[in-house]
């Protein structure tokens, strides 16, 4: 029963899959640049301390941060209908997993910076008999997931907003260093799930991306 719900977990939320192969599936990671397709990508592996990383995760909320980062960075606007629409830098590229599904995923070229992008329907996350299709038994999911994952050096959950949404928030440091953040939140009958992997640095330049430019319009969040 275990084997079988921890399959669905991995079939619903093929986003996460970009997370697990992070530790175990580098290589077979092809990015792809939106201007040719034979882009070499060189992978990066950077480390950190629990504690250096900790510290730049618990910054996210400073505005100076996020202020600074959004006005001296020349950005475009990536993402679908179905999933939502984010600001990124212009120089990230078009990225493609091999087990990332359907999801949206673009890279800054190292393989190792990686933001993804979901979206889920009732249908879609298939729902079994009673539960409760929200951000949370998505969130859930994910949590039971890495749970007993060996690689997690350290995950705890945390609450915060996306584009004004109320958003559950999954944090998690490999042994490795490197840090997988997934935003889980709710906007009508859709499930919405964006993920970030890679290094504290770039992690904290981007979640202003993530928690102020997202919305299902193409243009732009409303002021």
């Amino acid at each position: 029963m275990k084997n079988k719900f921890l399959l669905a977990t991995v079939s619903v939320l093929s986003a996460v899959a970009l997370v697990a192969c992070s530790t175990h599936k580098k290589e077979s990671r092809k990015p792809l640049s939106s201007e040719s397709s034979s882009t070499e990508v060189v992978k990066k592996s950077k480390k950190s301390s629990s504690k250096k990383t900790s510290s730049k995760v618990e910054s996210k909320s400073s505005d100076d941060t996020k202020s600074d980062t959004k006005s001296s960075v020349e950005t475009k606007r990536v993402g679908s209908p179905d999933y939502g629409y984010i600001d990124i830098p212009s120089k990230w590229i078009k990225f493609t997993d091999i087990d990332g599904g359907d999801s949206i995923q673009f890279t800054d070229g190292s393989a190792y910076n990686i933001v993804t992008m979901n979206g889920y329907t009732k249908e879609k996350a298939n729902v079994g008999e009673g539960e409760v299709f929200n951000a949370e038994l998505i969130a859930n999911r994910i949590a039971y997931y890495w749970n007993d994952n060996k690689d997690v050096e350290k995950m705890w959950g945390a609450k915060t907003t996306v584009s004004g949404n109320e958003a559950l928030q999954l944090n998690i440091i490999l042994k490795s260093g490197q840090y997988l953040i997934t935003w889980v939140f709710q906007k009508d009958d859709k499930v919405y799930l964006m993920s970030f992997e890679g290094d504290p640095e770039t992690l904290a330049q981007f979640i202003p991306y993530i928690e102020e430019t997202w919305s299902l319009d193409e243009k732009g969040p409303k002021a």
